[in-house]
C-alpha cells in the first residue's frame, strides 16, 4: 500500500512533468498527468483554456470554470456542462448538439453560428450573449435568461422557450416556427422580420410598440399573447 509520502512524491513528479512539458496542448498535458481529458475535468479550473477545434464530444465538464475559454470550432456534441461557467467564452461555430448545459452561465459568451440543436439549456444565463445565426432547433431553454442577447437570424424552430426572459433581446430575422413561448417575456425585444408562425404564445408578453402589423398583432392576441399592460384579447 502506498504511503502518504509516496503519494505526495508522485504528485510532485506529475506537476513537475506538466510544468516542464514542451507543449501547451490540453490533451498532451492531460496525458502527461495521467488524466482523461474527457472524464477527469469536472469542477476543474480551465479558465482561459484554448480548446480550439478539439474533439470534446461526450466530455464531462460539470461545474467546470471555462471563463474566457477559446472554444471556436470545438466539438462538444453530447457533452455535459451542467452548472459550468462559460462567461465571456468564445464558441463561434462550436458544435453542442445534444449537449446538457442546465444552469450554466454563458453571460456575454460569443456563440455565433454555434450548433445548439437539441441541447438542454434549461435555466441557463445567456444575458448579453451573441447568438447570431445560432442553430437552436428543438433545444430546451425553459426559464433561461436572455436579456439583451443577440439572436438575430437564429433558428429557434420547435424549441421550448417557456418562461424565458427575452427583454431587450434582438430577434430580428429569427425563425421561431412552432416554438413554445408560453409565458415568455419579449418586452422591448427587436422583432423585425421574426417568424412566429405556428408558435405557442399563450401568456407571452410583448411591448405595445412592438413592430407587428395590425393583423399580426390581432392574430397573436387571439392566440393568447399580451401586449403592453393589457389583458389577453384586448384590442
Amino acid at each position: 500500500m502506498m504511503t502518504k509520502e509516496q503519494s505526495i512524491q508522485i504528485l510532485r513528479e506529475l506537476i513537475t512533468n506538466v510544468e516542464n512539458a514542451d507543449t501547451d496542448d490540453f490533451f498532451d498535458l492531460a496525458h502527461i498527468a495521467g488524466l482523461n481529458p474527457l472524464q477527469d475535468f469536472s469542477e476543474a479550473n480551465l479558465r482561459g483554456i484554448d480548446l480550439r477545434s478539439k474533439d470534446m464530444s461526450r466530455a464531462d465538464l460539470i461545474g467546470a470554470n471555462l471563463v474566457g475559454a477559446n472554444l471556436i470550432h470545438t466539438n462538444l456534441t453530447d457533452a455535459t456542462l451542467v452548472n459550468a461557467n462559460l462567461t465571456n467564452a468564445t464558441l463561434i461555430s462550436a458544435i453542442l448538439t445534444g449537449a446538457t448545459l442546465i444552469g450554466a452561465n454563458l453571460t456575454a459568451a460569443i456563440l455565433m453560428n454555434t450548433m445548439l440543436d437539441s441541447a438542454n439549456l434549461t435555466g441557463v444565463n445567456l444575458i448579453s450573449a451573441n447568438l447570431r445565426y445560432a442553430d437552436l432547433r428543438r433545444s430546451s431553454l425553459i426559464g433561461a435568461k436572455l436579456e439583451g442577447a443577440n439572436l438575430s437570424g437564429a433558428n429557434l424552430n420547435h424549441s421550448d422557450l417557456r418562461r424565458v426572459s427575452l427583454m431587450d433581446a434582438d430577434l430580428s430575422g429569427a425563425s421561431l416556427y412552432g416554438t413554445n413561448l408560453t409565458s415568455a417575456d419579449l418586452r422591448n425585444a427587436i422583432l423585425t422580420d421574426a417568424d412566429f408562425g405556428g408558435a405557442t404564445v399563450e401568456g407571452a408578453r410583448f411591448s405595445q410598440t412592438t413592430e407587428f402589423s395590425k393583423e399580426a398583432r390581432r392574430e397573436l392576441r387571439q392566440r393568447g399573447a399580451i401586449f403592453g399592460e393589457g389583458m389577453r384579447g384586448e384590442g
